[in-house]
């Protein structure tokens, strides 16, 4: 199906963009992979009047460590992003791994990181990478630079705290600290070929006594957006990872979430996917710390 916009624009800088932004405000639609985007043009989903493709901004397709911090550029595809060693073979290697779990390998050609979440969909496999990775969204706009902590990013399904005239740069995460691993389980009838029935995401970091000094748990596909499980990582904190303590934290979180039931899967179903992949992610990240 033909797709309708009048004009389309593929800037060289962030600054060409915001001038384009500034014209054609809530008429434009910014494009970087298209994953998504020209799916919803082809199916009338959305009518505007400019694309604005910032694919070919250099910056904005970046991967580097700056301050110790890693910092992906938004319009980083996904495939690269999975195999980059600079993130591989790193403390932000979950960042990699929820990566290759998006779509298909056509889709990961083609997808971005900004794209995955701009999107917001509360399935999106790289966002629980990055809520247990304390991710900042660099964001610009007509009055300068911003910050959001990655928890702070989502409002609702397919809606952000991004206003209509501001860009996402890339995304920064920060060090993460000695002992500190991560893990990700997707569950999904099909495979990574399908939109995940439950993400989980999972961080610990122990101290030299063996005691959990840091937890973050990230849940996709269980509420409007992905979520962190603060009381549950309060819970860990401090304590020994036992297999009684394991069990707890995935009751916690499994009786604290309030799915619901679409055609993938009925909410009692999630519940029970999250308290099983809950025990494995935090075995799985306990495991790599002490290997």
């Amino acid at each position: 199906m033909k797709m309708k916009f009048e004009k389309y624009f593929c800037p060289a800088t962030v600054q060409e963009a915001l001038d384009l932004l500034k014209v054609y405000g809530d008429d434009c639609k910014i494009l970087a992979g298209g994953t998504d985007v020209v799916i919803r043009l082809r199916a009338h989903m959305m009518e505007v009047k400019a694309i604005i493709d910032i694919s070919a901004i250099p910056e904005l397709k970046e991967v580097k460590v700056e301050d110790d911090k890693l910092v992906i550029g938004a319009a980083y595809d996904l495939m690269s992003l999975s195999k980059n060693p600079l993130v591989t073979d790193s403390e932000w290697e979950i960042i990699a791994e929820c990566a290759g779990h998006v779509s298909s390998t056509q889709v990961r050609n083609r997808a971005t990181l900004g794209g995955n979440n701009c999107n917001a969909s509360p399935s999106a496999d790289t966002t629980p990478g990055l809520l247990i990775s304390d991710a900042v969204v660099n964001v610009i706009g007509p009055n300068g630079a911003r910050d959001i902590d990655i928890d702070k990013f989502f409002t609702g399904p397919g809606k952000t705290v991004l206003e209509n005239n501001e860009i996402v740069v890339s995304f920064t995460i920060p060090k993460q600290g000695d002992a500190c691993e991560a893990a990700y389980y997707k569950h999904a009838i099909r495979g990574d070929t399908d939109i995940a029935i439950v993400g989980v995401g999972v961080r610990i970091g122990l101290d030299a006594q063996g005691k959990v000094n840091k937890a973050r748990i990230a849940l996709g596909a269980v509420a409007p957006t992905s979520v962190r499980m603060k009381e549950t990582e309060e819970y860990l904190v401090g304590m020994e990872v036992t297999d009684e303590v394991i069990e707890e934290a995935a009751k916690m979180a499994s009786e604290a979430i309030r799915p619901i039931t679409d055609q993938r899967a009925t909410a009692e179903y999630r519940k029970e996917m999250v308290y099983v992949g809950l025990k494995h992610m935090i075995h799985d990240a306990v495991e790599k710390i002490e290997s």
